[in-house]
């Protein structure tokens, strides 16, 4: 080849590859609108549901026994140590969390994490209910340590589940494996599946095939169009990961959960003075009247459907009790009431703070909260007068009073609407021993007075 073509030639193959290198750490130029383009459903669902999806972490309080050359305990030391790795959907602005029961409970201490902020200190959270038969759980997150908290929380509505389709594209998001929020697809692979966890049974499950982990318990199942349908909560495996089965709790299972749990009393300290239930095709019902509340003497009866709120249809107990979130501690509260298939004109009710409290220390000398775990008694937070004279003390769980069983703070209240000045009481309670198990104490008796 002649000279002046090789020195042609070499240019051109130069000029070739610095075009090739520029094409390669040249930037990309995105075509205008193309985001829009890639923006498909699943982005546009995942976009709205992401800020309300949570983690929950629990820690643990070790007590540890140190025992001199005689076996006799001279110190003791607390140790806080990691429990367990879940997740969670905020379904109320509130700060209200549904969870898997099995993520919060063995733990002692409670903290809900936001999308981005899983390695932060998170938000303190406090359990409301814990329903085992359904391994679902309800947290309210608290003010940190300073008093903060938003104001309004992002949330998710809880949708419906009873229209779901075999074969129907559906989205888990979750935090799997400690790895922050993250989302994987499939669809729904079966309906009303019956799973066995040990001893226990648990009925109608969605089956799904989207990629559930360990972590992912708690989360959130969402169809394509953002509808909140399940709570994933948990997996198929012989080993330690998704093998294309998982399961979760469909949202009408959820909803009577929040319904008959989520009552004024726990999420404000308020009350009506009715004691609701779930009547007929799942509208809420007059279960009982408290001879001293609110409702008393505005001519309710048991039996009767709360139909509305203010004005709202509440045709389930989720609807009315959602509802009565909205209402201001100590404002009236306009209720729709139908008896014997008839509307009556509106009943006037107001929202007053509930008196478990001032009964309590005026018939028994007792200062009482729940305890963590669903229907495991009132727990004693002090005592003094005809309390302290039975020998009653604080730490004491009470779980029954004379033949009334004490499950929580609603069934202490009812016992105290009809407990009479001077009435001897029976009081059944467990009492932590030194060895730190529980035992169960009977025949603790004394003269109730009140004011």
């Amino acid at each position: 080849m002649p000279p002046a073509l090789r020195t042609v030639s070499r240019l051109l193959a130069l000029g070739t590859l610095q075009a090739l290198l520029l094409g390669v750490v040249a930037p990309a130029v995105r075509a205008e609108g193309e985001a829009d383009v890639r923006r498909n459903q699943v982005v546009r669902t995942i976009e709205k549901a992401k800020p309300a999806v949570v983690s929950v972490r629990t820690t643990k309080i070790v007590t540890q026994r140190l025992r001199d050359m005689q076996g006799l305990v001279f110190r003791e030391e607390h140790n806080e140590i990691e429990g367990s790795l879940g997740s969670g959907v905020i379904f109320h602005p509130a700060g209200f969390v549904i969870t898997n029961a099995h993520v919060i409970l063995r733990g002692t201490n409670f903290f809900v994490h936001r999308a981005g902020e899983e390695n932060g200190p998170g938000w303190r959270a406090t359990p409301l209910a814990v329903d085992l038969a359904n391994d679902l759980a309800i947290l309210r997150i608290l003010p940190d340590v300073e008093g903060n908290r938003p104001q309004a929380f992002p949330f998710l509505a809880l949708g419906r589940s009873d229209d779901l389709m075999l074969g129907e594209d559906v989205i888990a998001v979750g935090n799997p494996f400690k790895l922050g929020i993250s989302v994987s697809t499939g669809v729904v692979a079966g309906l009303n599946r019956t799973l066995k966890v040990g001893h226990k049974v648990f009925d109608d499950f969605i089956q799904v095939d989207a990629a559930v982990n360990p972590g992912n318990s708690g989360g959130a199942l969402l169809d394509v169009t953002g509808r909140w349908i399940g709570v994933t909560t948990s997996i198929y495996s012989r080993v330690y990961g998704a093998e294309g089965i998982a399961f979760a709790i469909p949202t009408d299972r959820v909803r009577r959960l929040v319904g008959a749990a989520l009552k004024p009393r726990v999420a404000s300290g308020a009350w009506l003075g009715i004691d609701e239930t779930e009547g007929p095709d799942g509208v809420t019902s007059i279960k009982h009247l408290f001879p001293r509340g609110p409702a008393a003497a505005q001519g309710l009866r048991e039996g009767d459907l709360l139909v509305g709120v203010n004005g709202v249809a509440t045709p389930t107990t989720y609807d009315y009790m959602m509802a009565l979130l909205a209402v201001p501690v100590g404002a009236p509260v306009r209720l729709s009431v139908r008896r014997d298939g008839r509307d009556l004109p509106p009943v006037v009710v107001p929202l007053e703070p509930i008196p478990t409290d001032t009964l309590a220390r005026e018939h028994l000398g007792l200062e009482v909260a729940d305890v963590g775990d669903y229907e495991a008694g009132v727990l004693v937070r002090g005592v003094s007068g005809p309390a302290a004279k039975m020998g009653v003390r604080a730490g004491d769980v009470i779980v029954g009073l004379g033949s009334w069983r004490i499950r929580h703070t609603d069934d202490l209240l009812l016992f105290l609407q009809y407990v009479q000045q001077g009435d001897l009481v029976d009081v059944v309670l467990r009492r932590p021993p030194p060895d730190g198990s529980l035992q169960t104490a009977r025949g603790l008796s004394g003269r109730l007075t009140a004011d």
